[in-house]
């Protein structure tokens, strides 16, 4: 029988929320619609050993792995000459890594793999037709469109959600940002613009899922949910629909910058389920937001995210406060102007420009990528390292835990919140100090309240850092 092999490769990223393979349960539910039996193996879940064996036992005829970054490509290199020892197999890969990084791809990868650039969907087909002789109607399109794509196969969410991870939905592909540090700009036609599903659909796929599954807690994983107007007609199509469903996702700050009678908006959007929302502002300074091609005006994005936090909703901000043009007196200026303002988190302190492959920073042979203040990043990073360990726990699960509050404002999922959020204020107090005066808080101190941190947030049920 035919059959393919689907891989998530792992990451070795440190900031992980427990989050089921969007990306190959994608490709799944396309070759279920076409009758082709598939099994996914996601190496977030099983070590390197296991997955290699159980893929060695299904003996697919056909192992797709999807990669994200190079790291991820490594690690899909790994598990493939594993698999490889002992079944000779084809194999296709694709994902960000390959579509960004074509050429590295290239180099890296065995040459008998077949590399797919772009959306996965019609090209695995196409490869399944070619290996099958079959006739799928689905490979005629290079790209899909929205209203094309697959319902997710998530054959596997009843264990993601047992580990406390919300049920994450994607309503959308693409991003209109031009950010210099990023890959989206540079991918192929109908591919780096922001293409999004009709809300009618995304109510209906919420709606069978909240049928069997429990919580109702949502997180959305696109880069850009889209306007408020757009929030709210989701909001509008779950109360109509009688779901009571609790909402996490990624807005713009140009987006909610510029949108009018934001807190009212926000508001009513609170009492509709909108629990948190997380907004990549990455820099106050202009300078540096012209550095990253990021057009936002940085007062009003300010005055807009108090709006949001006044309004009630949980707002979480993405920062880069380390990158080339960085100085000293810049990083302290950006940290005090976060901290006054409430959104100074550990997490920005240890928050350095990355770059993904492919994107307009990394292909511009004139700018300068070594970060000028490498050695007091490195120390600071050193520095707090245990709170930063002892943050990420609490801060994993802070989303979920905001949802469920929503949905049980009764029970004791709001002081959960509250107390999740004050230990992470006592880490991020902290790291400020150590910030301006390393001297002024001993290695002792930064141990013992880390562990103290870590012993209350696992007592509260914050459990991620846990091995699965």
């Amino acid at each position: 029988m035919f059959r393919v092999a689907l891989v998530r490769a792992f990451s070795q990223s440190e900031y992980k929320e427990p989050a089921e393979p969007l990306g190959i349960e994608a490709l799944a539910a396309i070759l279920h619609k076409n009758n082709i039996p598939c099994r996914l193996f996601d190496r977030e879940m099983e070590s390197l050993d296991s997955a290699a064996r159980a893929i060695v036992e299904y003996k697919p005829s056909l192992l797709g792995i999807s990669a994200l970054m190079e790291d991820n490509a490594l690690d899909a290199l790994r598990l493939l000459l594993k698999v490889r020892k002992s079944l000779d197999v084809p194999c296709v890969i694709g994902g960000m890594f390959v579509t960004t990084s074509y050429e590295r791809a290239v180099a890296l990868f065995p040459k008998d793999c077949q590399l797919v650039v772009g959306e996965g969907e019609a090209a695995l087909l196409r490869i399944c037709a070619e290996m099958t002789g079959e006739n799928y109607p689905d490979t005629i399109k290079p790209f899909l469109s929205p209203e094309e794509w697959p319902r997710l196969y998530r054959h596997n969410l009843r264990d993601y959600l047992s580990i406390g991870a919300p049920i994450n939905m994607k309503t959308s592909r693409g991003c209109p940002g031009r950010c210099k540090f990023c890959a989206t700009p540079s991918l192929p036609y109908n591919l780096n613009k922001w293409c999004g599903r009709a809300i009618t659909s995304v109510a209906d796929e919420m709606q069978a899922l909240c049928a069997e599954y429990t919580p109702h807690a949502f997180n959305f994983v696109d880069d850009d949910f889209g306007p408020v107007s757009r929030v709210e007609e989701l909001a509008e199509e779950l109360a109509r629909r009688k779901l009571r469903c609790a909402l996490s996702l990624q807005l713009r700050a140009s987006a909610v910058s510029n949108t009018p009678d934001l807190f009212a908006r926000m508001q009513k959007l609170k009492r509709n389920g909108l629990c948190r929302v997380f907004i990549g502002l990455e820099s106050f300074d202009e300078q540096t937001l012209e550095y990253f091609n990021k057009k936002m005006d940085p007062v009003k994005a300010l005055t807009a995210f108090q709006e949001i936090r006044g309004a009630g909703v949980a707002i979480h901000i993405g920062y880069i406060l380390w990158h080339p043009l960085s100085t000293v007196k810049s990083v302290h200026a950006e940290a005090k102007r976060l901290y006054e303002a409430g959104f100074f988190t550990t997490k920005i302190l240890m928050a350095k420009l990355q770059m993904f492959p492919g994107c307009a920073l990394e292909k511009d042979r004139n700018t300068v990528h070594a970060l000028p203040l490498e050695e007091y990043y490195q120390s600071v990073k050193e520095k707090i390292a245990p709170l930063y360990d002892a943050w990420l726990v609490g801060a994993i699960d802070v989303p979920r835990q905001y949802c469920l509050s929503f949905l049980a404002p009764d029970g004791d999922a709001p002081g959960k919140v509250i107390e999740i959020e004050n230990q992470l204020a006592r880490l991020d107090a902290m790291s400020y100090q150590i910030l301006f005066d390393d001297s002024s808080v001993s290695d002792g101190e930064i141990i013992k309240t880390s562990r103290e941190v870590k012993e209350r947030l696992h007592e509260i049920g914050c459990t991620f850092d846990r091995p699965r």
